[in-house]
């Protein structure tokens, strides 16, 4: 029996046993050299980054504290000028004195000036100082620099001002004032932009002679208006020590948004680009995000809170001018790096030049044979894609497209190559472009497929697409570009429409036939869908749901076909038994309308739109939580639509009466359906439906 040569069918490393083992050493020495000299390096240039960021929070922090400290003094400051005007002992008196009126300051302006210098009634000695008091204001306003001045008692009443007259004050001056009183310590309002500039308020508190200072309650305060543009631009110029691309930034908060302090600028504010999430202190906390008043710019920001106002000294530093030395550090220390693992290389080719040279012949034979395949493949992807109408491209992370197949460059009138590196806006234009690449982004982060439908003009005409995105992504999981797959839905679109359009014209001459049976009901049931999808789109309900409610109110009244035409057109006021009968209508209109292929939330809304919040209405007596959205909203407009239009035993009442009545019975209606009511009756689209009302 002949032996069987047992090596003929085991593979034979390159350049033999010994040989694969030599070229596997030289490739370990090269990694372990390689890998030590990346990690002292990324050790390096880490410790650099960290010790780089600490200076650079310790340096923007010790700015934005000196900063914050100038414009507490300079606050600080304001609120003591006023203190050579109420420390002085006739005013405290004349304001202890202001204080012991009882009501209102009537007793001062109301007495009756007789001879030069006389005056009667009830606070006579007050009126007559009165003049001298204003005087003596006016002068410490002038002399201190600030536009006007008032004195105003412990309930935020100005009886003195240095204007000659007492202007009503705005709702934020009052509780400013009536704060500092309360709290015994000055208090400053939000900047404000007015025709002369930058104005601030500063509120004192004032006491009686024998009162104890920051103990004793006060009697009234002194408000003080200032011009400040110029200070602030003074406070926030850069000083010799900033550095190139530092500078320093004043942020208010207003309404609860944050705003930077412009007073350079014709509207004095701007919003603020960056966003702000403040640490427990109060403060912004150091870190890389964008400029307070450009959100392209990237930057290193702090911001230390003033003391008083709602205000924070933001100080800032450029992104790039920070970070130069750390990058120079960086590309210095990776050269090095570099220069290690080449030399490290350069030895290792020359042992895998003489031990590699019959793998590399292999590997490049095996290269070749790839490449055949990889052509195969190709042309066998472009022929089915040259044979379907659906248009295909993908683009680039750029947005440029680097493929594209026959049928979309037929229908763009371009050839393929000339396709190739073009982008979306040199394609459609900009409004175009902007529209279909707005799902990109999403479609890169969350590598997820997203479908949209889209209207698109090729040739003059246009076509309605459904446009698939999808992620390309390379071998290591990242998005590197985006598959688009266009589908034209343009005649399905066109038939959906139709359809559509038919229904809610069969829904309208519904609606028409129930209001023929009462004379009193002819146009109420457009009237309250017309009214119900503005006061819907008021309150921000999504497309869908307006739908629905429109086609509620269309079907609303189909129920009082199965009423007696007696009770409707009754000519006065139902009995309980008329009054049950007519609430019938929603139990006939349930039974005919849950048989047909009809939304639930349509549904719903007209069984519910007779119940009352309160759990008053019918027929279920549901209270707030349990009626849905949309029937609260028909509720609302379909009594306000029967109270604007006649009754056999009732006149038509006006649009805003009819409003005041549903205000006043908050307890029955939603108040805020109420409120977009009030407001949509005041826009032009309400106002031409109740102009169609008669």
């Amino acid at each position: 029996m002949a032996q069987t040569n047992s090596n003929a069918d085991v593979p034979v490393s390159i350049g033999g046993a010994k040989q694969g083992v030599k070229i596997g050493v030289v490739l370990a020495f090269v990694l372990i050299i390689s890998a030590g000299i990346l990690f002292l390096a990324g050790k390096a240039v880490s410790d650099k980054h960290t010790e780089g960021l600490q200076n650079q929070e310790k340096r923007l922090g010790l700015l934005a504290h000196g900063r914050a400290e100038m414009f507490q003094a300079w606050l600080k400051n304001l609120s003591r000028q006023g203190d050579r005007l109420i420390k002085s002992d006739l005013f405290r008196l004349y304001a202890a004195e202001v204080d012991n009126i009882e009501g209102d300051l009537a007793a001062i302006f109301g007495a009756v000036a007789l001879d030069e210098g006389e005056y009667d009634g009830e606070g006579s000695e007050l009126a007559a100082q009165l003049p001298m008091m204003q005087n003596m204001l006016r002068e410490f306003s002038t002399y201190s620099g600030f536009i006007n001045a008032r004195i105003l008692n412990r309930n935020g009443d100005a009886y003195i001002a240095t204007d000659g007259h007492l202007p009503p004050m705005m709702e934020e001056q009052l509780e400013q004032a009536t704060a500092a009183i309360k709290h015994r310590e000055a208090r400053f309002s939000p900047l404000r932009r007015t025709l002369q500039g930058v104005e601030l308020d500063v509120y004192v508190p004032i006491y009686s002679p024998d009162a104890r200072e920051n103990i004793d309650e006060p009697v009234g305060a002194l408000m003080m208006t200032r011009q400040v543009s110029g200070k602030i631009t003074e406070l926030l110029s850069n000083s010799t020590l900033s550095a190139k691309g530092e500078r320093t930034r004043l942020m208010q908060k207003m309404n609860g948004t944050y705003k930077q302090v412009t007073p350079w600028t014709t509207e004095g504010f701007t919003d603020v680009a960056a966003e702000i999430e403040l640490n427990k202190e109060g403060n912004l906390p150091f870190g890389d995000r964008f400029s307070l008043s450009e959100d392209d710019e990237e930057v290193f920001s702090l911001g230390i809170r003033v003391q008083g106002p709602q205000w924070w000294v933001v100080q800032e530093a450029d992104y790039d001018n920070a970070m130069a030395p750390i990058a120079a550090f960086t590309n210095t220390v990776y050269v090095v790096a570099g220069l290690g693992i080449l030399t490290a290389l350069l030895i290792a080719g020359l042992a895998w030049w003489v031990l590699a040279g019959v793998q590399s012949q292999r590997v490049a034979e095996e290269f070749r044979n790839l490449a055949n395949k990889i052509d195969d493949q190709k042309r066998f992807i472009d022929s089915i894609n040259a044979n379907i109408d659906e248009f295909i491209t993908l683009k680039d992370s750029e947005g440029k497209y680097t493929y594209v197949n026959d049928a979309f460059a037929e229908a763009v009138g371009r050839s393929k190559e000339e396709l190739i590196g073009m982008d979306a806006p040199a394609l459609f234009g900009f409004d175009t472009a902007k529209r279909l690449s707005s799902p990109d982004e999403k479609v890169a982060i969350e590598q997820r497929k997203i479908t949209i439908n889209e209207p698109i003009f090729l040739r003059g005409q246009r076509y309605q697409f459904q446009i698939s995105k999808s992620p390309y992504c390379d071998t290591a999981g990242a998005c590197v570009g985006i598959v688009e797959v266009y589908r034209d839905i343009t005649q399905f679109i066109a038939v959906q429409e139709q359809n559509k359009r038919l229904i809610k014209g069969a829904m309208e001459a519904l609606g028409s036939t129930i209001e023929a049976a009462d004379p009193y009901l002819g146009g109420h049931t457009k009237l309250l869908a017309g009214l119900s999808m503005e006061v819907a789109r008021a309150m921000n309900l999504p497309e869908m749901e307006i739908a629905e409610i429109e086609t509620a109110a269309n079907l609303s009244q189909i129920g009082k076909m199965f009423v007696p035409n007696e009770i409707l057109t009754k000519p006065g006021r139902l009995t309980d038994e008329e009054m049950a009968a007519m609430e019938e209508h929603v139990e006939h209109a349930y039974r005919i309308l849950k048989d047909i292929d009809i939304e639930e939330g349509v549904l719903k809304a007209i069984y519910q739109m007779n119940e009352r919040i309160d759990g008053s209405g019918y027929p279920k007596n549901l209270k707030y939580d349990e009626i849905i959205l949309s029937a609260r909203i028909l509720s609302v407009l379909n009594v306000f639509c029967a109270m604007i239009r006649p009754r056999a035993y009732r006149g038509a009442k006006e649009p805003v009466q009819a409003l005041e009545i549903l205000a006043s019975e908050s307890t029955k209606f939603d108040a805020s359906v109420v409120e977009a009511l009030g407001n949509v009756i005041k826009t032009p689209a309400g106002e031409k439906l109740l102009e169609k009302k008669a």
